[in-house]
């Protein structure tokens, strides 16, 4: 089934009315992911100036969350204290962390002190000590892991987030499979499509058109001979596997018309199965409502409060009325799974900047992981061009070489014997 933008509902954020506020507190990582776009090059951020953004959040993006990252967020030494102040100030505090550094212990101060939830990333390119060569399959026992200790907890949002490179993108069935199988205590998956720079045949410009280094970035490299995977091949390879799921809402690019830069859906079931997914009249519900009676738009589901009321739409939404249908007929057939959780859980797909043909990058509209840099907000994912450069770069192709004349062969010299007597006919006066 092919992705059409007007069977899909546009999400309604925008600059400075979107639901996620992305917080950068250090640049310090405990891993080493592959194509990371953050590089170590400032360390942590002071209390007050992590603060003050927050606040500049608040007045400024109208945020619901704030997606607190890094670096690692959680080798701040603060990080408590952060958590804390955002709650304070009436958002949800999420943590964006791989989770090596987690513990219970931690994980109690960091619920105390206010936290809404977390989004781990988990993929198999992390260079995680003991998990080298292993495959997402396998690291889904690790998922598993952090997924029980945060429900352990209660109450707190669990999300999974993993970026798909092209030699694991037919591993991603593994992954939401996993997903399926545990709904009471993974209430979210993100699948995040890899992208690099070359710069073996391009060259970076900065905005005042001047050539710079682009190998100086962390998510450079030389060449790639691979094609990278995009949101729609996710979208189908999930499809193929999981026929209940089906995108609700989307987010296009800057540049191209026709490009899906975040997927945004979400299926409904229980323990004994997945019955369908949200409709995008469900989802556009889910927004409006949310910012009619709370005043911001809507990024983390209260999965557990949220999936019976879903049923409620079911006259008017196509897809949860099939949900809905496929869950009592479920009940008929076996009356005790009628004592069974309806859950919901959320599936999301985001592309990375696309480079186009003129140098510029497709990027996400409305991009909801805008930061903070020097008193504005820019995409956080070319945070390290305006730290290294002063702004986004663009990439032209190298210039080849103007074609050099192929040498001419020099004139060979005559061999020939000079003593010889020439080769001619007879000469006129030797004729009898």
């Amino acid at each position: 089934m092919s992705l059409e933008k007007r069977e899909l509902y546009r999400l309604p954020w925008s600059k400075n009315d979107n639901p996620i506020a992305w917080l950068e507190i250090t640049d310090i990582c405990n891993l080493h992911c592959e194509g990371c776009y953050r590089q170590r090059l400032t360390g942590h951020k002071p209390l007050d100036e992590i603060k003050e953004e927050i606040l500049f959040f608040k007045r400024w993006r109208n945020p619901d969350n704030v997606s607190i990252a890094g670096g690692e967020p959680l080798v701040h030494p603060q990080i408590v204290d952060i958590v804390a102040f955002i709650a304070e100030n009436g958002l949800k505090p999420i943590v964006l962390t791989n989770a090596a550094m987690l513990t219970p212990e931690l994980l109690r101060e960091l619920k105390a002190a206010g936290l809404a939830g977390f989004t781990v990333h988990i993929d198999s390119h992390q260079g995680r000590p003991g998990w080298e060569g292993k495959s997402e399959a396998e690291h889904n026992e690790l998922r598993e892991h952090y997924a029980r200790m945060i429900a352990a907890e209660r109450n707190l949002i669990t999300i999974f987030n993993s970026t798909v490179y092209p030699s694991t993108f037919h591993e991603i069935p593994d992954v939401v499979r996993w997903g399926q199988g545990h709904l009471d205590i993974v209430h979210g998956l993100v699948f995040i499509t890899y992208r690099i720079l070359e710069t073996e045949a391009s060259v970076g410009v900065d905005e005042r058109g001047a050539e710079v280094d682009a190998r100086r970035l962390s998510y450079s490299t030389g060449s790639f001979d691979e094609d990278f995977v995009t949101a729609p091949e996710v979208y189908q390879i999930i499809k193929e596997h999981c026929p209940a799921y089906q995108p609700s809402g989307y987010l296009g690019g800057t540049i191209r018309h026709d490009s899906y830069k975040w997927l945004a859906g979400a299926m409904v079931g229980t323990k004994h199965g997945i019955y369908g997914s949200v409709g995008p009249l469900a989802m556009q519900v889910a927004q409006a409502g949310h910012h009619l009676f709370c005043g911001t738009y809507l990024a983390y589901l209260a999965q557990m409060k949220a999936a019976p009321l879903m049923f409620l739409l079911a006259p008017w939404d196509p897809a949860v009325r099939h949900a809905l249908k496929n869950w009592l007929g479920d009940v008929v057939r076996h009356p005790s799974h009628l004592l069974g959780r309806v859950q919901i859980q959320t599936i999301g797909i985001i592309q990375a900047p696309d480079l186009q043909p003129g140098g510029q990058a497709d990027m996400c509209d409305s991009c909801p992981d805008m930061t903070v840099w020097n008193g504005t907000l820019i995409n956080s994912c070319r945070m390290d061009e305006y730290r290294l450069f002063g702004g986004m770069l663009s990439v032209t192709r190298k210039e080849a070489p103007e074609p050099q004349p192929e040498p001419q062969p020099e004139p060979q010299p005559d061999l020939q014997d000079e003593r010889q007597p020439e080769l001619v006919g007879p000469r006129d006066g030797d004729r009898e």
